[in-house]
């Protein structure tokens, strides 16, 4: 039952945002729905690293929950682009 609760969340989600996360830095990313699917149910301070398809490189991506001083809480994002690759090609290059 609460699977199918956290299930119509999910699709919710994806069908009003289509995909698109704002990062803490407000810059708008999105990623393809399997993607999503594994951003969404991230735990919190998780991180995982996906494809950004907007824009076309690997990036780190941390779900931040925090509580406000009103009493509610909010799911943030936090996104950095991911080096690994960068590095690997600079040592092929040498």
């Amino acid at each position: 039952m609460i699977t199918m609760i956290i299930n119509a969340f999910f699709g919710l989600s994806l069908f009003i945002g289509g995909g698109h996360i704002l990062s803490t830095n407000v810059k708008l990313h999105h990623y393809s729905d399997e993607d999503y699917k594994d951003i969404f149910y991230l735990k919190n301070k998780a991180s995982i690293s996906k494809n950004c398809t907007r824009h076309s490189e690997l990036e780190d991506i941390k779900k931040i929950r925090r509580h406000n001083p009103n009493g509610g809480q909010e799911t943030v994002y936090k996104v950095t682009k991911n080096d690994v690759l960068e590095k690997v090609e600079k040592n092929e290059s040498n």
